[in-house]
């Protein structure tokens, strides 16, 4: 049951980001063409790039946590003692996991003052909690991911060595 809401999560994920990241694509080459060719861009086009891409790295964040290519540095954890090694992978994923919590719960804040305030977007007049639910969707993704890396560790089923954040 959790294996398969895994793969569900991580397909939607991955169309996600496909989707938004083709999405960006052809709407910035539309508008350098309106642009160029044309003499008329839209006024909304970059805008609508910009909070897909800040989408994209919350989302994209989370996907780099559930293959575990997030950014290490682990030339000191590679030449300590297996039981030390893992004690410091528990403590990082910890960190990790609080570190988590911590930006979904600013995360919501920001986005219901935002909300309560209405503030809108400058071009597209949409609503821009929108664009900040972003982080505590990516921050709680993460989050997940972080906690799942850590079962695995705690149960002793660390990912093969090229993928892990600690090996």
């Amino acid at each position: 049951m959790l294996a398969q809401f895994d793969r569900i999560l991580s397909f939607v994920e991955d169309t996600f980001i496909s989707t938004l990241l083709i999405a960006a694509s052809a709407i910035l080459f539309t508008n350098v063409v309106g642009r160029y060719v044309f003499n008329s861009g839209f006024v909304w086009a970059e805008e609508i790039v910009r909070y897909q891409i800040v989408w994209l790295v919350f989302i994209g964040a989370s996907v780099a946590a559930r293959k575990g290519i997030h950014i290490g540095v682990d030339a000191l954890v590679q030449v300590m003692p297996e039981g030390l090694r893992k004690v410091v992978r528990l403590a990082v994923l910890g960190l990790c996991i609080l570190f988590c919590a911590v930006l979904l719960f600013y995360g919501i804040e920001l986005m219901l003052q935002t909300r309560g305030f209405n503030q809108r977007t400058p071009a597209m007049q949409a609503p821009f909690w929108w664009a900040q639910l972003a982080i505590p969707v990516g921050a709680a993704l993460m989050g997940l991911r972080f906690s799942q890396e850590l079962v695995r560790t705690v149960a002793g089923r660390e990912r093969a060595a090229e993928t892990t954040m600690l090996n």
